[in-house]
């Protein structure tokens, strides 16, 4: 039930995205949908761990090189306030939210830093 509920919340997110994408051609900015790609490849393994899904006592190995990869997207592409952003888009409305316990956890389980903030609720922009 929790991964079916955490993969249906990303779906439905994903199509709003893509609504208001259609729905505002005349946008500027590139889309959400093309600036949060890879973030929303790779952030879903983690999920299961970050709300405490008991099935994800520890996070997968396969987290833990996306993990590497946000990384990578934070310092050197992408920045970390706009993977805050996606990743915001991405929980919103997930239920259980993420455990701030287990985002705190993340970095030393991992063994790698977290060079993003992850949270369904801070401000991205600071």
């Amino acid at each position: 039930m929790g991964r079916l509920h955490i993969l249906s919340t990303f779906m439905v997110a994903l199509s709003l995205i893509w609504m208001l994408d259609i729905a505002d051609s005349t946008q500027v900015l590139p889309a959400a949908e093309s600036i949060c790609d890879r973030i929303f490849v790779y952030f879903p393994y983690c999920l299961g761990f970050l709300v405490g899904d008991p099935n994800f006592g520890t996070p997968s190995t396969r987290c833990c090189q996306h993990i590497q990869k946000l990384n990578i997207l934070a310092e050197h592409r992408t920045g970390p306030r706009t993977i805050c952003t996606c990743v915001q888009l991405m929980v919103k409305g997930v239920n259980p939210p993420l455990d701030h316990s287990k985002v705190r956890d993340l970095p030393r389980l991992c063994y790698t830093p977290l060079k993003f903030p992850i949270s369904d609720s801070i401000d991205c922009s600071k």
